[in-house]
């Protein structure tokens, strides 16, 4: 992630970041969003969330990133991109808030094919950016917001 992208998340949804970098938000913090970075700083959103990204393609925060977590527990990487995940869990990128990982991470969301989640709408990113997300499958988003992708994808 560049150091021009915020990640932030609602006050619903508290945020914690151990030394081994997991990011976790337990079940009495918010049982919706279970959020969890592990050791191979995989993203994990488990229950109503499961969104998976196997070990060939972690997430990375590098030390220049500078991961912050405000009192109000939104996490910021940078001031000019905010991630937000709003209280009904709807994920949206506008064009001046797309998320731009480095070539090595191969993942680029560009302005014309920006992130929005809302109750019925599903992830879509094209094979330029090396990650393949098709309707029937692998990225779900349904009424109760749960991220689901496809053990076949090794997200």
């Amino acid at each position: 992630m560049s150091e021009s992208q915020n990640l932030r998340i609602s006050e619903s949804q508290n945020l914690r970041i151990s030394e081994s970098q997991n990011l976790r938000i337990s079940e009495s913090q918010n049982q919706s969003q279970n959020l969890r970075i592990s050791e191979s700083q995989n993203l994990r959103i488990s229950e109503s969330q499961n969104l998976r990204i196997s070990e060939s393609q972690n997430l990375r925060i590098s030390e220049s990133q500078n991961l912050r977590i405000s009192e109000s527990q939104n996490l910021r990487i940078s001031e000019s991109q905010n991630l937000r995940i709003s209280e009904s869990l709807n994920l949206r990128i506008s064009e001046s808030q797309n998320l731009r990982i480095s070539e090595s991470q191969n993942l680029r969301i560009s302005e014309s094919q920006n992130l929005r989640i809302s109750e019925s709408q599903n992830l879509r990113i094209s094979e330029s950016q090396n990650l393949r997300i098709s309707e029937s499958q692998n990225l779900r988003i349904s009424e109760s917001q749960n991220l689901r992708i496809s053990e076949s994808l090794n997200l």
